[in-house]
């Protein structure tokens, strides 16, 4: 395990320059991906808010998703590990008009959440499982379920392991599907739904 530890520090070290470093271009390269669609598609229909929820978009970067959350009506809490993301969410929100709608943005990690126990309606965390183990994909799924209300409700992706983007490319962790959803359940999460959205997974998961 300590092995796996030392791995998954290193990711997240990478991933936090990485983001930093491509924070000013990430929102024009995201769209002009050929699955941005797909993805942003089935987020609109199975994350269904209403308003006055309380959400919480972890790895939110930019946010895409948290934006359109807010502009649903809800109250919006976002984590990322990369300031520099973080800088330029700030300023979409303020250029949006939403800030009535935005709690808190917070620098910080997926597997450590900064927020008291049972508070949010709704969990996302979308782009950002698929560069981690599954070990690391259970730790976050673990805070989740600890930050959700009894009768909250959590959408995620993860890489679909049938689709060759995903084969393709090493940086990229290819889950068990069957592994994966065992280990959902062990959490004692329920699949709602699931979606095929370009060559990722979505799931609708709730307690």
């Amino acid at each position: 395990m300590k092995r796996k530890d030392k791995e998954i520090k290193e990711i997240k070290k990478f991933r936090k320059k990485f983001y930093d470093d491509h924070a000013n271009d990430y929102d024009n390269g995201w769209w002009n991906g050929e699955n941005a669609l797909e993805e942003f598609e089935g987020f609109k229909k199975f994350v269904k808010i209403k308003p006055g929820d309380i959400i919480l978009d972890i790895g939110t970067g930019t946010g895409t998703f948290l934006i359109e959350m807010a502009k649903m009506g809800a109250i919006c809490y976002g984590i990322d590990q990369s300031p520099k993301m973080l800088e330029k969410l700030r300023i979409k929100v303020k250029q949006e008009g939403i800030e009535k709608n935005i709690e808190k943005i917070s620098e910080g990690t997926a597997e450590n959440l900064p927020y008291p126990d049972g508070i949010f309606n709704w969990v996302v965390c979308i782009g950002m499982i698929e560069y981690y183990p599954l070990e690391y994909a259970k730790a976050v799924l673990l805070e989740i379920n600890r930050v959700l209300m009894p009768d909250g409700h959590c959408f995620i992706d993860i890489p679909n392991p049938n689709n060759p983007y995903t084969q393709e490319r090493d940086w990229i962790f290819s889950y068990n599907l069957e592994k994966f959803e065992k280990m959902t359940k062990s959490l004692e999460f329920k699949i709602s739904a699931r979606n095929k959205a370009g060559f990722m997974l979505q799931y609708l998961l709730f307690k």
